[in-house]
């Protein structure tokens, strides 16, 4: 009996990949669901982290922009312009009163009270903010000569 028989194994690879993904869907969907029933690695560095503070602008220089929970008092920005640094040097503090993003300090500085701390404004560039209000450096005039 040399017959050929259809054995129908391209549906049942296809059935099989079907099976497959419907489970990966639903298990998916049940984790996005219910996110506080699983462990999460929240990595201490800043390296993934894409909410970037973007509210740059001439005059957020002159007030207290930045506040943590719980904290009347807020750090001004003390840079001009954003500074560059690893993103796997840096280590998260905490998130700001908003909850939007993170502060983080330097890894030279983690653990000092009176260092600076910073926001991620893009991949591997922050701005500084501190106790002290920005001040531009001083460039003394020179009088024209006559």
């Amino acid at each position: 009996m040399a017959v050929n028989e259809i054995r129908d194994t391209p549906g049942r690879l296809l059935f099989g990949w079907v099976v497959l993904l419907t489970s990966l869907v639903v298990l998916s969907w049940r984790i996005h669901l219910r996110q506080t029933e699983y462990e999460w690695t929240e990595y201490p560095t800043a390296l993934g982290d894409t909410n970037y503070y973007a509210a740059l602008g001439p005059d957020d220089r002159y007030q207290p922009n930045l506040r943590f929970k719980g904290q009347e008092k807020g750090l001004y920005r003390r840079m001009a312009d954003a500074a560059s640094f690893e993103d796997a040097s840096m280590f998260k503090l905490a998130l700001d009163s908003t909850g939007r993003h993170h502060v983080y300090q330097r890894a030279d500085d983690f653990g000092s009270a009176k260092a600076p701390v910073y926001l991620k404004t893009a991949e591997n560039r922050y701005i500084e903010f501190g106790a002290r209000k920005f001040y531009p450096p001083y460039v003394p005039t020179v009088p024209a000569a006559q």
